[in-house]
């Protein structure tokens, strides 16, 4: 099935079909002889082991059930999935996808993780962004650093622009460097012609090492399961890395 969706050839679109309901059909004998199985040992007395399987089997089955949907609605019935209905790991269901926007390697699959670091390199603040948008951590993150820390400045990229963040980060920030997305009126130009900003605005480059640096710290792959694991194996990523991080 997966052949005929990426090639070519005659009568293509028949033939996808054809296929993916034979495959279809399928998957829908193994999701019924789930649903018989389950009926059976509804009069036995499980053991937590069991119990656990059967736990384990209710997950795949629900799976099983859901991508035979999708794979009907998609291929069968040639309709557009919503993003938010896909899934793109079974055995980790957080896992988003990420578009990086970048040349090279521009999709990755897993979590963003945002980052607020001081003029030395240090990681002031974590956040992992599940379900979350960049412009959507921006107060957040600089909140969470002034509980713990005085700020004279604040340094953003431009995803994080928009006019709520200006507004509310300008009121809580001596001095924001917070680029505007898309085309600037004469104010913002000036804004943004500023010395200071520029010179701060060179500054933030620097976070781009401190993201190499926790990759290089386990944080490019995550071998533990669940999103708890996920967000204390990100946490002791933070601490290997800052501890790695040479005094001045």
């Amino acid at each position: 099935m997966g052949k005929i969706v990426h090639g070519g050839g005659k009568r293509k679109h028949q033939r996808v079909k054809k296929a993916t309901n034979k495959y279809l059909s399928a998957t829908r004998i193994i999701s019924n002889k789930i649903k018989l199985l389950k009926k059976e040992i509804e009069f036995i007395k499980l053991t937590p082991l069991l119990l656990s399987l059967l736990e384990e089997l209710n997950y795949y089955e629900q799976m099983l059930d859901k991508h035979i949907d999708l794979v009907e609605r998609r291929l069968v019935k040639e309709e557009t999935i919503p993003h938010e209905e896909k899934i793109f790991s079974i055995y980790e269901p957080y896992t988003e996808w990420i578009n990086k926007g970048k040349s090279g390697n521009r999709i990755e699959l897993g979590l963003k993780i945002a980052i607020c670091t001081d003029q030395y390199g240090f990681i002031l603040h974590h956040r992992v962004m599940k379900k979350e948008q960049d412009v959507e951590v921006a107060v957040p993150i600089i909140e969470a650093v002034l509980e713990k820390h005085n700020l004279e400045s604040a340094s953003f990229d431009k995803g994080f622009w928009s006019k709520e963040n200006f507004k509310k980060l300008n009121e809580i920030v001596p001095i924001l460097v917070l680029p505007k997305k898309g085309k600037r009126n004469f104010a913002e130009n000036q804004r943004e012609g500023e010395k200071k900003f520029k010179q701060l605005r060179k500054k933030h480059s620097t976070v781009e090492s401190n993201i190499n640096m926790l990759e290089h710290h386990g944080l490019n792959r995550c071998p533990d399961k669940g999103i708890k694991h996920f967000k204390n194996y990100t946490a002791l990523g933070i601490v290997a890395y800052g501890t790695a991080i040479p005094s001045g």
